[in-house]
């Protein structure tokens, strides 16, 4: 019997090729982007759980409790290693790790560069953590000080097909060997860098002294408890640590251990290299994931119902020739189980192919393997909801009704007084207009974003840091007055190509995100004294930066070089002169202290406020000081179609001055982007989603209007007969779905203002929502609503109606 349902299930979904692959492409591409998006969330929430032990690790952080904020990135003092790992009884093993490489200078065959994807970490950290290694031996690496690990992708960009253990690199002059190749590490990992050098790498620099001081943050420290050790206990007794060696934070900062698997969420810590995951995002994605299955079944439900009013009098005469409920239901389901099988098999198919691009712009390393047991139940999920919600109903519908109302057509009239699946279609409607919305919303603030940034003339810009001779020492006069003479000469020789528009020098921060708080005490002459420090935003300038970084004075001027007063003096931004309650007139008033400055200056300049950081957060309070020693990077604006020329004037100036580094540099537009990336995908993602609702929903709409059709098949031909046009037949059939659209846009509304204006939450500087996105987007869906019924309705019209009666 279950041979003989297969054989007529394949030979009805053959026979109908057209209608098939309508009910089975629309279920096929909402599966493979609810597989995709599934795979994604279940990577995010099993962040860092394939490591050993991995309960009982967790991140060493301080935490300034007076601001509520982690300080330093969730970094430590190297000094504090093996302080804590002596004296705490909790902590079974202590990993470290330093994420600033880019003062090191590689080279491998003669080509020199600078590795941003790399870690410098102790020999604990290899123990810690888990590596499966290809090649190699982890002893190498933890015996030979002169070892490093390279990821097998790693391995290959820096020797290509040669194998990596015969070959030699230099880092900083000094020869090293590749100990150990591993396997890349996991899409899950928070540490996803591609080489792992030994802390030996410390002593080519001569590091060691720094590094000792409790006042110097530069370490990840990792911590292993014993187990069932508490980790309050251990908190305090590490704070107690940090209290003894650094005096001068006793009354502020608390040491907190946050656990590894807690990481990737950890919004607050705003350590640029642990990969960060968005919670809310998650649950979004997860969301939209099981509406488009739900969209999708009500599809495939609406067009299994359409289609079988086309086999009203085959199902009416099983019914009479003796086929009891079960075996009516069975047919249904195993010709259910068949097409939600087929449309499982395409999706898989979709999802492989797209899966590459998935990776690219989630920025994962994400695998669709079948013989993983999660993805498998994954999948297995997957498909066991969609089939129960898309087989159940119509099966039931169809076993219950009577062997005469099908032989005479009636079903579909039973079926149409059934509500459930006008509101199953106007709940798709709703999906669609909130999704409208939203890419209405969204794209609104990305162009908010852009005017707001304008001036900063993106595209034209370039910004190069010119490190500290190797050796430097800020002890040593002669260095310091040598590297000034140097910085200055870089900038008059950058000038004088005529491709070049303007230089300006900065401190090494981005012109556009800038989050350098510090606590910075000033006494201001007139004023009371401010009880807590203000945290603000310093920038190091030269007199050029205004210019560079198109900003409005509103009062005063700007740094003069030839002024050797400027260099006590300030410019503050207006959150700084509200912050700090200065009065009108604000240029003019003198101040005291203060970190940066030994003497007192005076105020001479107020500008205007703009976007130092990104719009998500406030604009902070900006000090803009005149210091030639602390401003190392330029700021580089090519005239208009001269950025080819003035790059090779630059890189002729480098090779001149800074000869020991090789060339490097960054277009702010690059920055730009990168500051942007996650809503420049919210956008493409509520394009998408968005794209796919309205397919999905056109679908939806074409089945349930296909029933309706069939339903007054004899209605259309006797009001035909008696003179309707049909126009007049077109407007009738679409008045239902033009009222479905109408309360799915009342329905839409409150929910897409509530989700919208949750999403600009995340806004320091954002749009108002305005009514006419909901009017358009309510357009938009009506629109493609009578689209989608004309289709069938105009068919319908223009019909014979000789056709529709001679059965009658």
């Amino acid at each position: 019997m279950l041979k003989n349902h297969f054989k007529v299930a394949w030979r009805y979904l053959w026979q109908s090729k057209g209608s098939t692959f309508l009910h089975i492409g629309g279920l096929a591409v909402a599966m493979a982007a609810a597989i995709l998006i599934l795979l994604w969330g279940q990577n995010e929430l099993r962040y860092d759980n394939y490591h050993q032990d991995v309960e009982r690790i967790y991140l060493l952080t301080s935490y300034d409790s007076a601001r509520g904020v982690y300080f330093g990135s969730g970094v430590s003092p190297y000094a504090a290693s093996s302080v804590i790992g002596e004296t705490v009884p909790e902590v079974e093993q202590i990993a470290m790790a330093n994420t600033n490489t880019r003062n090191y200078i590689f080279e491998i065959n003669g080509h020199r560069f600078k590795e941003d994807d790399a870690l410098i970490v102790d020999n604990n950290w290899v123990n810690m953590f888990d590596y499966k290694v290809l090649q190699g031996s982890l002893d190498n690496f933890l015996n030979n000080p002169h070892s490093v690990i390279l990821t097998a992708s790693r391995a290959r960009q820096y020797f290509g097909d040669t194998p990596p253990l015969q070959q030699i690199f230099s880092i900083d002059s000094v020869a090293y060997s590749v100990g150990a190749v591993v396997e890349d590490l996991p899409a899950n990992s928070s540490f996803q860098q591609g080489t792992l050098i030994p802390t030996s790498v410390y002593q080519t620099e001569g590091a060691d002294a720094h590094l000792k001081t409790w006042g110097f943050y530069s370490q990840l420290l990792f911590i292993k408890l014993f187990p069932n050790t508490s980790v309050s206990q251990a908190e305090r007794k590490i704070t107690n640590i940090f209290h003894n060696n650094q005096p001068w934070n006793k009354e502020i900062y608390i040491n907190h251990l946050i656990p590894l698997m807690d990481l990737h969420f950890k919004q607050e810590l705003s350590n640029p290299v642990i990969a960060k995951g968005n919670p809310r995002n998650l649950w979004i994605f997860t969301v939209l994931a099981i509406l488009l299955l739900a969209v999708a079944g009500v599809n495939f439900v609406n067009l299994s119902i359409a289609r079988i009013g086309f086999r009203m009098k085959e199902i009416g005469i099983r019914k009479i020739v003796g086929a009891a409920k079960n075996q009516l239901f069975a047919q249904v389901m195993v010709e259910t189980m068949l097409a939600v099988a087929l449309a499982m098999g395409f999706a898989l198919l979709v999802a492989l192919i797209a899966l590459p691009d998935f990776n690219a712009f989630s920025e994962r390393n994400l695998t669709l393997n079948l013989l993983d047991l999660p993805v498998t139940l994954l999948l297995l999920g997957v498909f066991l909801t969609v089939l129960l919600l898309t087989g159940v109903y119509p099966a039931l519908l169809l076993a219950t009704l009577k062997p005469v109302g099908l032989l005479k057509n009636q079903g579909l009239a039973g079926m149409s007084r059934q509500g459930f699946r006008k509101v199953l279609v106007t709940g798709q409607l709703v999906f669609t207009v909130v999704m409208m919305v939203g890419i209405v919303t969204i794209h609104r603030q990305f162009v908010f974003i852009q005017q707001q940034t304008d001036g900063y003339q993106k595209e034209q810009v370039f910004k190069l840091y010119v490190p500290f001779q190797l050796g430097f020492k800020s002890s040593d006069n002669e260095a310091v007055q040598k590297h000034v003479a140097r910085t200055n000469s870089v900038k008059t020789r950058l000038l004088a190509s005529s491709a070049i528009h303007s230089v300006s020098r900065v401190n090494g921060a981005s012109m556009i995100d800038d989050k350098r708080k510090y606590p910075t005490e000033i006494t201001w002459l007139g004023y009371a004294e401010a009880q807590d420090p203000l945290d603000v935003v310093n920038i190091q300038v030269d007199e050029d930066y205004a210019e560079m970084a198109n900003l409005v004075l509103l009062s005063g001027r700007w740094f003069d070089m030839e002024n050797s007063a400027d260099k006590y003096n300030l410019i503050l931004n207006e959150t700084a002169v509200k912050e700090y309650g200065l009065k009108e007139p604000v240029v003019g008033t003198v101040f005291s202290g203060g970190i940066y400055w030994d003497e007192g200056g005076t105020v001479i300049g107020v500008v205007k406020d703009y976007h130092h950081k990104s719009l998500h957060e406030k604009i902070d309070p900006v000090v803009f000081t005149l210091d030639p020693f602390n401003a190392p990077s330029y700021l580089v604006k090519a005239h208009a179609g001269n950025v080819p020329q003035a790059l090779d004037h630059a890189r002729k100036v480098w090779e001149e001055f800074v000869p020991e580094h090789p060339f490097d540099y960054s277009f702010l537009d690059v920055e730009f982007e990168r500051l942007y990336k996650n809503d420049r995908k919210a956008l493409f993602l509520s394009t998408t989603f968005g794209g796919l609702s309205i397919l999905l929903s056109c679908l939806g709409l074409l089945g349930m209007v296909s029933v309706s059709v069939q339903q007054r098949t004899k209605e259309i031909g006797v009001r035909k007969v008696l003179g309707s046009s049909a126009s007049g037949i077109v407007a009738m059939l679409s008045l239902d779905f033009v009222i479905l659209v109408g309360i799915a846009i009342l329905i839409a509304t409150p929910i897409a203002w509530y989700a919208m204006n949750r999403w600009l939450e995340d806004f320091a500087y954002r749009i108002d929502i305005e009514w006419w996105m909901f009017g358009l987007a309510g357009l938009a869906a009506l629109v493609i609503a009578l689209m989608t019924v004309s289709f069938q309705s105009v068919k319908a019209a223009l019909a014979n109606p000789v056709d529709s009666l001679r059965n009658e």
